[in-house]
């Protein structure tokens, strides 16, 4: 059953998805089996494996077609395999297809067998991203819910997978959308976003977001986690800058704050 049909998702995921999920032309069943290639560890094969196949069909089945947008003037979360089934093998993580468009790096995503998702924008080696395409969508529609509240972009810096030791002392984590890049925490009044913004060779680049239903709830936000890093100097939600040092600087509170217009009132 396809993603947009499916009754049983997650009430966060029906409220985001009806809202701000569309359905774009999917590619044919018959076509992706007819389509289907690989590239093994020893070149191309000259016959699909079933399973192969049988995983693709089985996307395609379920989010193909599947576009939304986590801002109405941002680019879109696209997932189908555009037309045909093309699968590599990668020595650290075995088979994967592309799949998926990730609208805010605009880079393609990979799909491994299991489910998994990749990506290895630019010159980048692969990373997984995402335990499941499932807890990406609730990743995404978690964002969506709280992305508009007042909030405060921090940095960390750390070795190449090892995730910053973050907690948040009083929410709890969204197990449901918390995967191997991103981790989130959410109780209503607060939340907040861990998520790997880069990872270059011998280093990994983290943002965390401490979102906050009102103003006068953010500094509540920050005096609860166990680590705070270096304000930002530059929020993709809101796509301005946020030091005073940067051009065209508007400030908006302390330096690393977003308040959004209009703003949740106090």
């Amino acid at each position: 059953m396809h993603v947009l049909d499916d009754p049983t998702v997650s009430a966060r995921v029906a409220r985001f998805l009806g809202t701000q999920g569309e359905r774009w032309p999917s590619t044919p069943i018959e076509r992706l089996r007819r389509s289907a290639s690989a590239d093994g560890p020893d070149g191309p094969l000259a016959v699909v494996p079933d399973e192969l196949v049988a995983v693709a069909v089985a996307f395609e089945e379920r989010y193909g077609g599947l576009a939304y947008r986590l801002k109405t003037d941002g680019n879109h979360m696209e997932y189908g395999l555009e037309g045909a089934a093309y699968f590599r093998w990668t020595a650290d993580l075995g088979w994967m297809f592309p799949a998926a468009l990730d609208g805010a790096w605009t880079w393609g995503v990979d799909v491994l067998l299991d489910g998994r998702t990749a990506m290895a924008p630019g010159n980048w080696p692969y990373r997984l991203i995402d335990r499941s395409i499932e807890q990406r969508i609730e990743k995404h529609a978690l964002l969506a819910e709280v992305q508009l509240w007042p909030h405060v972009t921090l940095s960390y810096e750390t070795a190449t997978l090892v995730p910053p030791a973050i907690t948040l002392s009083g929410v709890p984590e969204v197990r449901e959308a918390t995967g191997p890049a991103d981790r989130l925490w959410y109780d209503g009044a607060v939340a907040a976003h861990l998520s790997l913004h880069g990872w270059p060779a011998g280093s990994d680049y983290w943002v965390l977001r401490c979102f906050a239903r009102t103003r006068a709830g953010l500094s509540g936000v920050l005096d609860q986690l166990s680590e705070i890093g270096e304000r930002d100097d530059w929020c993709t939600i809101c796509s301005r800058p946020l030091q005073p040092s940067m051009p065209s600087y508007v400030p908006q509170g302390e330096p690393g704050l977003c308040l959004p217009s209009p703003p949740v009132a106090d």
